[in-house]
């Protein structure tokens, strides 16, 4: 065991001898450099006059300790000025890429939704008034007055909303960023579009909730507003429970910044804090589809939309995209609107 310990450290002596020998040789030479200061032509001559050498020297005397240490040092020499070592690049990262927000307006907003998956088209009876009326009964025995809700037969087909958009296949695949803010803005589109279609009406839902709500013009008031209450009361007193009105955002701001007659406090309330969404109990929907001036007044609780198809984007090729490198993005969702009880949605406008 002991000539096998004393072989291994007649090695370890061996390798440092070898190595201080080795430090002896480089050392020379690194005096005669000193001594002889050659400058070398051509390459080896940097722009400010000292040669490779002359760097070297000095580089390895900052680091002779460390040599001294471990027997092996890395020396990397840039000269001052360099056009290559000291050039000042350019790093480019990604900034990212601007995009709307994803909430849209719309009267969707007002509406219960529920999904309907695989669904053409829905049949249901809506509810169009009544014939005759209830009334005392003078005389035991005598005929009672008949009551009968009158319906009418609906079907309802669903309502396609969809756009697209071209983008490169480098773009997609490039910038997941860009993608994103395609999808955001084919999703406020079809949005909007939504929104036309549910007040306005659409191919297969002809004059949208405005034409199916009960036109109601105030015999009083002036300011939407207090219209808007009136038709509460109205409906109240037709059986119904308004809870949700949809009105332009601009008549909505006037609302809000409205201010009294006798001083200049906004009627509102509110000054500094957020703009309410609500107003005398009702939750308020912003719709720029809705006319000016006026406000639509809903008791959801009779209307519905059915959700076939969900927002969804689809990607893929048209035509001759697939030589061209180029994608079609589809945006498209499908919904079939439900109005169930004629009276439960009035479209307010204020005195004249």
């Amino acid at each position: 065991m002991s000539d096998q310990i004393l072989l291994a450290l007649k090695g370890v002596e061996s390798k440092l001898t070898s190595c201080d020998v080795e430090q002896r040789v480089l050392a020379d030479r690194l005096t005669q450099l000193e001594q002889k200061g050659v400058l070398l032509t051509g390459e080896g001559v940097t722009k400010n006059g000292s040669s490779l050498g002359d760097l070297f020297l000095k580089s390895f005397d900052a680091n002779r300790e460390l040599f001294d240490k471990t027997r092996s040092v890395r020396l990397e020499l840039k000269a001052a000025g360099d056009a290559i070592t000291t050039s000042s690049g350019r790093t480019i990262i990604s900034g990212g890429v601007g995009a709307p927000g994803s909430g849209v307006l719309g009267l969707q907003n007002a509406l219960p939704t529920r999904p309907t998956g695989g669904t053409t088209a829905v049949e249901y009876s809506r509810y169009t008034g009544q014939e005759g009326a209830a009334a005392q009964q003078a005389a035991e025995g005598d005929a009672k007055d008949a009551v009968k809700p009158t319906h009418s037969l609906i079907t309802q087909t669903g309502l396609t909303i969809a756009g697209y958009s071209k983008m490169s296949r480098q773009a997609l695949t490039d910038s997941a960023e860009l993608k994103r803010s395609v999808d955001i803005t084919l999703s406020r589109s079809v949005g909007t579009a939504l929104d036309v279609a549910l007040v306005n009406g659409a191919t297969g839902f002809a004059g949208g909730f405005e034409s199916l709500a009960t036109a109601y013009t105030s015999l009083v008031y002036t300011a939407l507003v207090d219209a808007i209450s009136e038709g509460v009361a109205t409906m109240q007193a037709a059986g119904f429970n308004p809870d949700v009105v949809a009105v332009a955002p601009a008549d909505w701001l006037a609302v809000v910044v409205a201010k009294g007659t006798a001083n200049d406090h906004y009627l509102s309330g509110n000054y500094l804090g957020a703009m309410p969404s609500e107003m005398r109990g009702l939750r308020v929907v912003l719709s720029p589809s809705v006319d000016a001036g006026k406000a639509l007044l809903l008791d959801s609780a009779h209307s519905e939309l059915l959700v076939v198809d969900n927002f969804s984007v689809q990607i893929g090729y048209e035509n001759d995209d697939f030589t061209k490198n180029l994608v079609s993005i589809l945006g498209e969702m499908r919904v079939i609107p439900v109005f169930r009880t004629v009276g439960s949605a009035r479209l307010i406008t204020p005195k004249a």
